[in-house]
């Protein structure tokens, strides 16, 4: 068996271990207060409505080897799970969350689990963990922070084979369909795959080179101008492909 057939094994095998974990805590009824799938089913329902929209983008990355100026991007989204990205030059702007989809963060076929209801600053949160049951799915565990009588994501922790750990949390402002105004976006830098080409140089690693590698790296997307079910074109998004 070669090291990445191992390393895939290895994580199935995690996977399992947290699905039975899960099961197990369900089952026993142990800190099962309440039903995470009617949480996170209010929780797709109420963002149903969102057929598509269009949105201004400001990105403010804070990563060390790179001196960027702030962004700014239009981003196009339409349900269920189409993205398209404009911008001059390369924004470093997370996929899997460029855009606010509950839908794609919850995903289709997960078990949930509720873990308890805590303070989250100054507001009651319930806390759900979801595990996708397609051994393939490159997320692993996603941990939410939800508002359930707003009905608000507040904070999102998805653990990824590809790219590490993001922690997202969500701001809101009563904008239109109650979308996020901002989301500040933590990850891992020593598993975040860098794209090859972007705007400003890597320098010289130094003495504190692999120190730095093991830090976070943070992006904060300030979002204003919402055009939420304008009838976007399928078009637009085949561009990317």
């Amino acid at each position: 068996m070669d090291l990445q057939q191992e390393r895939y094994s290895h994580l199935i095998m995690m996977k399992k271990t947290l699905l039975y974990l899960f099961l197990f805590l369900q089952l026993s009824g142990f800190c099962q207060v309440k039903n995470p799938d009617a949480i996170l089913n209010s929780l797709k329902r109420k963002y149903i409505a969102v057929k598509d929209y269009t949105v201004d983008a400001t990105i403010v990355v804070d990563v060390w080897f790179l001196n960027m100026p702030v962004k700014k991007a239009k981003l196009y989204y339409k349900y269920p799970d189409k993205i398209h990205v404009e911008t001059k030059g390369f924004a470093l702007l997370p996929k899997r969350t460029a855009s606010f989809d509950p839908h794609a963060f919850i995903g289709k076929n997960y078990t949930a689990v509720f873990v308890r209801t805590e303070k989250l600053g100054n507001t009651i949160v319930d806390v759900v963990k979801t595990i996708p049951n397609d051994a393939g799915n490159d997320v692993i565990l996603t941990t939410f922070w939800i508002d359930e009588k707003k009905m608000e994501i507040r904070k999102m922790e998805m653990n990824t084979k590809s790219g590490g750990t993001f922690q997202v949390e969500i701001e809101y402002n009563n904008l239109p369909f109650d979308l996020p105004q901002r989301l500040n976006v933590v990850f891992d830098m020593k598993d975040m795959n860098m794209p090859k080409n972007f705007n400003g140089e890597i320098p010289k690693p130094d003495k504190n080179a692999k120190a730095k590698e093991k830090g976070k790296g943070k992006v904060m997307i300030t979002y204003a101008n919402y055009k939420v079910n304008t009838g976007l074109s399928d078009k637009i998004f085949n561009e990317d492909k």
